[in-house]
């Protein structure tokens, strides 16, 4: 029998689906090679650990020890001491030829210690500012994304902005593929529809969709699976995410630069206990939020995609960056221990970063450190006042400076994030490609 009259779009040939799904594979790594320049540079503030600059006086102080500077105000005081025509006050009145001679200095043995120098109090009290690395990127400002491209770019050209972009891809494709077989297994282990077929209903309200549990005969049961499969995703993919973290913040002059040697320098290839808690919330809050969106707007505030299309797109569209908001502090704490980790499995010599890596304290310790601890701020002053003039001392000091980054330190890249996102949806917009949908 013929079905052709009942069928409207035949199946696809072996050629189309090998032919849709090259397109498709070029399309993913042409939107992670144009996105992989700002995902370095976020990557390099967040991880990167502030530095205290001060002011050029205390900088010219410390440069010359004590010391130092003693010693030449004696050698200056002894030559001006033996100037014939000031009278000597404090010289002795024993002849000359009854003057004992002066004890001669023992020579120092080449490769011994120097001990005049070491008696010195001020000459062990004297600090040494260490030797900065040749690799090390001066970026003037923390919070900017383009001072760190360019700072990167003066560096290492081309081949810096662009690190890790095939592990970037690689983690991407197996990202989505793994979260896929999860999800339909838990699915068919639990007797619940797969979550995965609603994806697509409500595209048309807006361009960047999830999962509409809503259209689900159990809607909390797909929700307990989408994150459950999100969650193993990203335990699974760990050893890579910790390799494509460390290829971005390494130099790229420096061996190894390709994935899998990448992998072999990990002490090991499974989740790090310290890790744990900070991968799972990285990889399930997200998914969370998205796919539990369509259920709070749809039961709770009765915003639906059909009846008020334009309500629904604008929630949609907050629900995202407060999704975005929630993302970037623990990306910023996972980071960190993904380095902390990744310098661990290095054993025969220091590994070497572009950057000062920032110390992992754990999800809520490092927050705190980041908040309240490293480097310092400033803080705009309150307008001047005209002081009494028995209080003109007290405006001597500087109210501004204070210790740590603040809440800025936590959400280092939200303006490119932000700004990802409204391209997004105006090019969505402009180009008609909503109800198509897509993926950035």
């Amino acid at each position: 029998m013929d079905y052709s009259e009942y069928l409207s779009d035949p199946s696809p040939s072996t050629t189309a689906t090998i032919k849709a799904l090259a397109e498709q594979a070029l399309w993913k790594y042409t939107s992670v090679f144009l996105a992989q320049p700002f995902e370095v540079a976020k990557t390099l503030l967040q991880v990167r650990a502030p530095v205290i600059e001060r002011p050029r006086k205390f900088q010219a102080i410390q440069t010359r020890p004590l010391h130092e500077v003693r010693r030449a105000g004696y050698v200056y005081s002894s030559g001006s001491d033996s100037d014939s025509d000031s009278p000597s006050y404090f010289a002795s009145q024993a002849p000359t030829g009854l003057t004992p001679p002066r004890r001669p200095r023992p020579r120092r043995r080449p490769g011994s210690p120097d001990r005049g120098d070491s008696s010195d109090p001020d000459a062990q009290c004297a600090p040494q500012a260490p030797r900065p690395s040749p690799h090390a990127l001066n970026i003037k400002s923390p919070a900017s994304l383009t001072a760190a491209l360019s700072t990167l770019w003066q560096k290492e050209g081309v081949w810096g902005i662009f690190k890790g972009t095939n592990s970037t891809y690689v983690h991407s494709i197996l990202l989505s593929t793994i979260t896929s077989f999860a999800r339909s297994f838990l699915a068919a282990v639990f007797a619940v529809p797969d979550p995965s077929l609603f994806l697509h209903i409500n595209r048309s309200a807006g361009p960047v969709g999830g999962l509409d549990i809503l259209s689900s005969p159990a809607p909390m049961a797909s929700l307990a699976i989408a994150v459950s499969a999100a969650g193993i995703a990203g335990i699974i993919l760990t050893p890579l995410d910790i390799a494509r973290t460390k290829l971005m913040l390494t130099p790229s002059t420096h061996p190894p630069r390709s994935v899998m040697s990448t992998l072999s320098t990990l002490s090991s290839w499974t989740l790090p206990w310290s890790l744990a808690p900070v991968t799972f919330l990285h990889s399930t809050l997200p998914t969370f939020m998205s796919a539990s969106l369509p259920l709070f707007l749809r039961s709770k505030l009765s915003v639906d995609p059909v009846l008020t299309p334009n309500a629904y797109a604008l929630a949609t569209f907050i629900g995202q960056g407060l999704e975005l908001g929630v993302k970037l502090p623990i990306e910023t704490v996972l980071r960190r221990g993904q380095m902390q980790v990744a310098q661990t499995g290095i054993q025969t010599r220091e590994m070497q970063t572009v950057v000062e890596i920032g110390p992992y304290k754990g999800l809520i310790g490092t927050m705190r450190s980041i908040l309240y601890e490293e480097g310092e701020r400033t803080i705009k002053a309150a307008p001047a006042r005209i002081a009494p003039a028995n209080r003109t001392t007290s405006l001597a000091r500087d109210p501004q400076r204070r210790k740590g980054q603040g809440f800025e330190g936590l959400w280092r890249g939200w303006r490119i994030g932000m700004w990802g996102l409204i391209g997004v949806w105006g090019a969505a917009t402009l180009g008609g490609v909503g109800g198509k949908g897509g993926e950035f």
